[in-house]
């Protein structure tokens, strides 16, 4: 079941609440537990970058990939994005020391 939070943005983003709540699970596990974090780190994806359904998905799975990973500093790195999805993606790789 679906909160009222994945239920809101999924009308606001066009991405279902089962995939936003999928998302938000596995952010909230990479992120040491911290669904606040992972919340504003999925609305800004999907709100300020437009991540795609397909995106999201493939972003929360390098999340998980480079887990574990700061919540604070992934999140502080979506933000600094400003909505440009190549730079959000490039963030998950520097926090995790990877290449780019």
């Amino acid at each position: 079941m679906s909160s009222r939070w994945e239920e809101r943005l999924g009308a606001r983003c066009s991405i279902d609440a089962e995939t936003l709540k999928v998302a938000l699970e596995e952010l909230s596990e990479s992120c040491y537990g911290d669904s606040r974090l992972a919340r504003e780190v999925i609305e800004e994806l999907t709100l300020k970058c437009s991540l795609t359904k397909a995106e999201l998905r493939e972003f929360v799975s390098e999340v998980a990939k480079s887990c574990p990973m700061d919540a604070k500093k992934l999140q502080k790195a979506v933000r600094e994005a400003e909505g440009k999805k190549d730079l959000a993606f490039m963030a998950i790789h520097k926090l995790a020391g990877k290449p780019t």
